[in-house]
């Protein structure tokens, strides 16, 4: 036992200890200091019903007895902010055959559309009741919120679109650079 011991290398004293990783190495993206929020003093602009977002309200309007009036009927149309607590007045007016987890999905997805946290955001935007008749402010919390939602998600729509033109040029390379330089080789030995 003793020659074995003596023999074999003393491990208890060795720590392995992982080394350092930068940030940068782990996404080949440099990093970016955060800016500090700022509100948005000035409305930015109008928050209109585009396709995507007429689409949903009129998928909710679909589920319940009769549209309501505080959603967009038609491209264009401005997006009005929902009333606190709107909620459970919409799911009231539901048909009867809708389950109310498919009409509380379809309010989800309206009000995370990007359009409509957009309207949120603006300043001086008010919230309405079902008919569509303004009834508060939205409150500075809400606003402010808002806000630094819809810089969030721009940021990230500008990170995806400049991966995907990093990945198309990447391809692009990748596919035309032996192409073009198989062609003329081709070419001269034919």
């Amino acid at each position: 036992m003793d020659t074995a011991a003596a023999s074999s290398p003393c491990v208890e004293s060795v720590q392995v200890v992982p080394a350092p990783v930068a940030p940068a190495a782990v996404t080949d993206a440099p990093v970016k200091q955060a800016r500090p929020f700022r509100p948005w003093v000035r409305s930015r602009v109008p928050s209109t019903a585009g396709p995507a977002v007429l689409a949903r309200a009129q998928t909710l309007n679909a589920l319940l007895m009769a549209p309501i009036g505080v959603l967009p009927a038609a491209l264009g149309d401005p997006l009005r902010p929902f009333q606190v607590g709107l909620g459970p007045e919409i799911l009231a007016r539901r048909r009867p055959e809708v389950a109310v987890n498919v009409c509380e999905r379809a309010i989800r997805n309206y009000v995370r559309s990007f359009s409509y946290r957009h309207a949120v955001a603006q300043p001086g935007s008010m919230r309405y009741d079902l008919d569509g008749n303004p009834v508060e402010p939205v409150s500075e919390k809400d606003r402010h919120d808002m806000q630094r939602n819809c810089e969030v998600d721009q940021e990230r729509a500008r990170q995806r679109k400049a991966a995907a033109a990093l990945a198309a040029a990447a391809a692009g390379a990748e596919a035309g650079g032996p192409t073009e330089e198989a062609a003329p080789s081709g070419s001269q030995g034919g």
